[in-house]
């Protein structure tokens, strides 16, 4: 691992460190404040996706927004109207907007979200899409006046914001989330293959380092999924992580 590679698994593992802690939204919102500036980032939120029908008020977990900003963004209801939220709909990886946007035809109304963010300093920004097992689905955003994010610090973001959110569910959720994890039972076999996961290998490639089929390896990994119940890879590292799986 490089220096920089190691930095940034150090701030991520920081991270966790004062999340698994946290006694409120509140603190969860200031280590993840460090975190994000950490990355380059001046603010960020964090919410469910509410329906076309709905606000986003009430959807709101922790709100690292200029406050003027998310005053207006909830007065006029642009959620409806923003394309990073739509294109968190279509998709479950995580985004930097000026790329995932780059070439698109956006409405007048979806320029204009755009437009107004940027007089917030969010000309730029990295999003990760949340769809759960259950239908559930959330973003954590954060903004920039420039995104500058190597391969590491990407991968380790998404995984961050995955653990700040499932933490901020299991603070609001308490009894569920304690009789989850009085649940889970992960076997060895499993553990090693979560650990070559986070590692950043692929199915093809963990079955070739342990001798299995490709089949075998991805029938392991849905099963750990669905263990505790996530629906892809970064999901499942994170909350290996927050179940002290992963350590």
């Amino acid at each position: 691992m490089d220096s920089e590679a190691l930095a940034t698994a150090n701030i991520m593992f920081d991270f966790m460190s004062d999340t698994a802690v946290a006694k409120s939204r509140e603190d969860i919102l200031k280590s993840l404040d460090r975190t994000a500036r950490h990355f380059g980032f001046s603010c960020f939120a964090m919410s469910g996706i509410p329906l076309p029908t709905e606000r986003i008020d009430p959807y709101f977990l922790l709100n690292g927004w200029p406050c003027e900003w998310f005053e207006r963004y909830s007065t006029a209801n642009y959620v409806h109207a923003d394309p990073v939220i739509h294109l968190s709909k279509m998709q479950d990886g995580a985004f930097v907007w000026s790329e995932a946007l780059r070439g698109q035809d956006l409405g007048r109304h979806a320029r204009r979200v755009m437009s107004e963010a940027r007089a917030f300093k969010m000309n730029d920004g990295y999003s990760v899409p949340l769809h759960t097992a259950d239908g559930f689905q959330a973003i954590i955003t954060f903004g920039a006046e420039k995104v500058d994010l190597s391969h590491a610090a990407r991968g380790a973001l998404h995984i961050i914001s995955i653990y700040a959110h499932n933490t901020v569910r299991s603070l609001l959720t308490p009894k569920a989330n304690s009789e989850n994890k009085g649940l889970l039972r992960i076997t060895a076999r499993e553990r090693e293959i979560i650990q070559w996961c986070a590692a950043g290998k692929t199915a093809v490639e963990i079955a070739a380092i342990l001798g299995r089929s490709h089949r075998t390896i991805q029938n392991e990994i849905f099963n750990v999924q669905r263990k505790l119940n996530v629906v892809n890879a970064a999901q499942m590292i994170a909350e290996s992580f927050r179940y002290g799986i992963l350590r």
